[in-house]
């Protein structure tokens, strides 16, 4: 049988399935990780069934049952939040026949600016994950906005063994203070998550040579976790034990295909599917497949042997700027600093990407809570069933 894209993808890169659709992770897997987050958590609990009834009716049902009987044991999240809890641990738990490594999952956005209660957040999840199933909380990884405080909060479950994925990065200085942290990966985001919402809308500028970059001055890193090996080594193995790239939010395959060679890609079932389905004999962009690390790697060759500075658009970064993020990640950060570096990244473009991230995420959040007030009502009127 001929190789398809999917196939070629498996051999340079690491692929995760981003969905919570349990029968699309098995027909297209196994994976390694699965990703996830509110938005995902949405779509997949409004789908309907050929009837047009609800999908996860039953399943909505018992987490909220299970959410009844926690919100008395605790005084750290709404009855609603822990309902979204729940139901995003068990999507999330359908999922890990089908993969090998994480399962990803993110927490409360509207916390995204408070480490304490991000903290709280993601220690109830992996509390809920022993409450619903028999599965090594080892293999939860949780997903944390990279604001200051969502980093910060990492820096501290990380050191409780918790693993984190820094998500929303669109910046080195975000990177550095993920690193430092010790997160497992980080997430940029290829695309501004605006694309997934406004069908009118297409990102002028997506940050292939960024992703590239991140990945680079993340192997210049010494290892992160000599402590905590990762379970589920990939095609670049020398680098296993420092924060790892996955690429997020993609649009095409064209762009998954450009940066094979990051260590992670994290993929939509569409794509997944358009990938498994496209033969690599003869696919139009077969020489761009690598391009964003390929070219990242030819820039930093010829600024070293040029003597010239370098660190952007997709180059390595030097070691000034290795030394400047440095400077600005060491021992926890320097708040002050790092929040003005943060905010004059891209002339305040990084800053504004992810202010934007963050309120879809939040809005969404905001729908999820929304979902669980309605199946509340339905039950008091006795539309939802318990069994």
């Amino acid at each position: 049988m001929a190789a398809s894209l999917l196939d070629h993808l498996r051999t340079l890169s690491t692929v995760d399935c981003d969905t919570l659709d349990a029968e699309a992770a098995a027909k297209l897997g196994p994976f390694v990780d699965c990703t996830s987050n509110q938005a995902i958590a949405f779509a997949e609990l409004t789908r309907v069934d050929d009837d047009g009834k609800p999908l996860h009716r039953k399943f909505i049902t018992q987490s909220l049952n299970i959410a009844h009987w926690l919100f008395g044991k605790q005084s750290d999240a709404t009855f609603e939040e822990l309902a979204v809890e729940l139901m995003m641990v068990g999507l999330s738990l359908r999922i890990a026949p089908h993969t090998t490594g994480y399962l990803h999952v993110q927490t409360n956005p509207k916390l995204a600016y408070d480490t304490q209660k991000t903290i709280k957040n993601a220690e109830r999840i992996i509390s809920h994950v022993n409450q619903l199933l028999n599965i090594d909380t080892r293999r939860i990884c949780i997903k944390i906005p990279a604001t200051w405080e969502g980093l910060q909060a990492c820096r501290e479950l990380e050191a409780k063994g918790i693993t984190t994925l820094a998500t929303i990065v669109f910046s080195l200085e975000q990177t550095a203070l993920a690193a430092a942290a010790g997160c497992r990966y980080i997430a940029p985001y290829v695309n501004e998550l605006r694309v997934h919402f406004d069908p009118t809308y297409t990102d002028p500028s997506p940050v292939l040579p960024f992703t590239a970059t991140a990945q680079s001055y993340l192997h210049s890193l010494p290892p992160n976790n000599p402590n905590n090996p990762n379970p589920n080594p990939g095609p670049t193995p020398a680098h296993n034990n420092n924060t790892q790239v996955v690429a997020a939010s993609l649009t095409s395959i064209e762009q998954v295909m450009q940066l094979a060679g990051i260590a992670h890609l994290t993929v939509s079932p569409p794509l997944l599917a358009e990938l498994a389905a496209t033969p690599l004999e003869g696919w139009a962009g077969r020489a761009r497949v690598g391009e964003a690390v390929r070219l990242m790697n030819e820039a930093a060759a010829a600024a070293a042997g040029a003597g010239a500075a370098s660190g952007g658009g997709g180059a390595a970064p030097t070691e000034a700027e290795r030394v400047r993020l440095e400077r600005l990640a060491v021992g926890g950060g320097d708040e002050a600093r790092w929040r003005m570096a943060f905010t004059r990244a891209e002339g305040g473009g990084c800053e504004r990407k992810l202010g934007q991230a963050l309120n879809i995420f939040v809005e969404v959040q905001e729908r999820l809570e929304g979902l669980v007030r309605e199946a509340e009502r339905e039950r008091g009127r006795g539309g939802v069933s318990a069994a």
